[in-house]
């Protein structure tokens, strides 16, 4: 999400697409100190998240082989970066490939999925922008390496995009149709997902294997943001639902995804309701419905403030339950600036939406569990090198304390920023385009070991709980717990940390009768710790960050997270109530707690006057019945529970005495 405005005075270094969120924080804040989750996620049941870092490689700044092994050793699975349709097309009719060539062989070379946006109007197929926003339009060319980033024409609509898609004059995809060609969007679409699929134009030249090619195409990025999208809501819609057709008349296989919503509440220059109202258009849309609502997966952006990542997955959840819908969301942006690290302002410890760089790999951490807990499929990070961030191509000095900064914050003499944006997992080589002079150029940050903690220890896990304890109000407390479950080991992932600014004594009940636990901090260091007595007591960290514009009292970043791994091999509690005498009808209820797999399933049986135990109710997730009964008998009936690690908890028993019950029996007693 990298933009650059220009006319602020950078006191506070505050990278400037930020600035956008201040007037809205507020009331996100206030919310986020009353919200609390306690179960996971309807519906999700899937194995997540996959992994993935913004331009490993791209076709502006191809890597080399260095670079490409530090995107390796980052654990990630995806590559993502922009396929400039106006650096593709470079006069009408004329596409020159190669570069994105050289970057798509990259990622199939060193074993990278890629998640390819398709955007960027080219000059000549814009059709008339539809609001300028004074001088903060940012500049974009092919030189400035590793940004997403468009001038004022590449946002525009494309012309001829509400043509229809095929030669027929219909939008429908079918056997044997063709592109439209005065649809230019609908052609370079096709062009791009014929050239690059598995099976395609470059896999055919290269010798691919089988399934190698790009499978997933993000339409646009930050499409509810002015800087990146000039048109109206319905223009988006209609440039999404021609690239959805034209992919599934191309390459009926691949998934389409919704571009990457910046979630800037601020109407002057972003639309914090655009998914809605795309989805909205859609829902009078008779193809909508036949063709998944013209997208797949959806994607959404965080930055900064960790619990946001949980509220912009939580949002786009609700418009897509609204339609009883369920798509895979992808936070394919996230990440935080450091203000201590070279690009700096190393001199500027309450620089505004900027953390330590401890914090930055805090956030990494909380980020990634708020957004999983909510049911985020990916997380990405932008991005892999610091890049030119915010700042013009060719910034560039030596490390500083401010004494290199101009009144405008500004070096002396030229229109570059005495300072940038430390947001990569590893620092800027000596040959970037910009920030070249670190001491330790392309060494890893704390950020990339916490990066690494996620991908090797946070891996194919189900939301299970989140809890708010250490304080009065159980759902508003001081702590922050999020529980998981991971399938493959059978072992509870729970990860906590303090919410503000003092230290909090956690104490975490064992899951398993061994009482072993793995203890993970951001940096990687991993303890193996025994709990006393069934519980674990740990110190967790005062939160820091105080680096809200908008609420200086605000910890945007919790404390130094912990994540607690340990297998699950207690049984879960469970309970079991009936009458004590019936009639003819018995009803029984029954529940069990299990915080660490959850709880799977139950089994009933039961035994008359005695006799053997038979089997009632076989793996059932029902918690009440009632049981047909005869007068005169005595029912006991026995109650096992299972997790979803296996463990069987029970044998529950509650006995039943059934009689003809007579009439007077059910009136009330009265005293005189």
């Amino acid at each position: 999400m990298e933009k650059r405005e220009k006319g602020l005075r950078p006191y506070l270094f505050i990278p400037s697409i930020l600035w956008m969120f201040v007037l809205v924080a507020a009331w996100q804040h206030n919310s986020a100190q009353a919200k609390t989750v306690t179960v996971s996620p309807a519906g999700m049941t899937s194995a997540q998240p996959v992994y993935g870092v913004n331009f490993i490689t791209s076709a502006e700044d191809p890597a080399d082989e260095q670079q490409f092994a530090n995107g390796q050793a980052t654990g990630a699975a995806w590559n993502r970066w922009p396929m400039y349709w106006f650096n593709i097309e470079q006069s009408e009719g004329n596409f020159v490939w190669g570069a994105v060539d050289t970057a798509v062989q990259g990622d199939i070379i060193y074993g990278f999925k890629t998640d390819a946006i398709l955007l960027g109007t080219p000059p000549f197929y814009t059709t008339g922008l539809r609001q300028q926003v004074g001088n903060r339009r940012p500049v974009a060319s092919a030189t400035r390496p590793s940004l997403l980033q468009l001038e004022a024409p590449q946002t525009g609509t494309p012309v001829g995009v509400y043509d229809p898609i095929f030669t027929d004059g219909t939008d429908i995809p079918g056997p044997g149709k063709t592109i439209n060609p005065t649809n230019r969007w609908a052609r370079f679409v096709s062009l791009a997902v014929n050239r690059y699929k598995p099976g395609g134009v470059l896999a055919q030249q290269n010798g691919w294997p089988t399934g190698a090619g790009v499978t997933h195409w993000e339409v646009w990025n930050e499409q509810d943001y002015v800087f990146f999208w000039d048109g109206t809501v319905a223009d988006y819609a209609r440039l999404l639902k021609v690239a959805y057709l034209t992919i599934e008349q191309t390459d009926p296989t691949a998934q389409v995804i919704f571009g990457g919503l910046s979630n800037i509440n601020l109407s002057t220059v972003a639309n914090p309701n655009f998914y809605n109202e795309i989805m909205v258009l859609y829902d009078a849309d008779p193809l909508a419905v036949i063709y998944n609502y013209f997208h797949d997966i959806l994607a959404t952006h965080s930055y900064f403030y960790a619990w946001n990542s949980w509220y912009h997955v939580w949002r786009a959840q609700n418009t897509l339950a609204e339609r009883g819908l369920g798509k895979p969301i992808w936070l394919n942006e996230n990440g935080v600036v450091a203000w201590n690290d070279y690009p700096g302002p190393v001199w500027d410890p309450h620089s505004g939406f900027r953390a330590t760089m401890n914090e930055q790999a805090d956030y990494l951490i909380q980020s990634a569990l708020f957004a999983t807990f909510a049911g985020a499929e990916g997380i990405f990070h932008f991005q892999l090198y610091d890049g030119c961030g915010n700042q013009p191509a060719g910034t560039d000095f030596p490390p500083h304390n401010g004494e290199l900064c101009d009144e405008d914050g500004q070096i002396p003499g030229t229109d570059f920023p005495c300072a940038g944006d430390a947001n990569g997992l590893f620092r800027n080589p000596t040959d970037a385009v910009c920030f070249t002079q670190h001491p330790n150029p392309e060494s890893p940050r704390p950020n990339f070991d916490a990066y690494k903690v996620l991908t090797d220890y946070f891996t194919d896990v189900e939301p299970l709980w989140r809890l708010r304890p250490g304080g009065n109000d159980p759902t508003n407390g001081p702590q922050e717990w999020i529980a998981f479950y991971q399938p493959a080991t059978q072992s509870r992932v729970l990860g906590m940390w303090a919410r503000f600014g003092q230290p909090e004594t956690a104490v975490v009940p064992t899951t398993n009768q061994s009482g072993n636990g793995l203890l993970i901090t951001p940096d990687g260091n991993v303890q193996n710790i025994i709990a006393q007595n069934g519980v674990f007591t740990l110190t967790l960290p005062a939160a820091t960050n105080q680096n809200a514009p908008w609420d200086p009292s605000l910890y945007a970043i919790g404390g130094r997270p912990y994540l607690l791994i340990e297998q699950d091999t207690l049984p879960p509690v469970l309970t079991l109530s009936g009458p004590s005498i019936a009639e003819y009808s018995i009803r029984l209820s029954w529940g069990g707690t299990d915080d660490g797999s959850g709880l799977l399933n139950y089994d009933l049986a039961v035994s008359v006057d005695g006799g053997p135990a038979q089997a009632w109710l076989t793996q059932t997730m029902q918690t009440t019945a009632v049981y047909q009964s005869q007068p005169f008998h005595e029912y006991t009936f026995t109650l096992r529970g299972r997790d979803r690690a296996g463990n069987v908890g029970g044998d529950t028993a509650v006995t039943v005495r059934t009689l003809l019950l007579p009439e007077k029996s059910y009136l009330p007693h009265i005293s005189r």
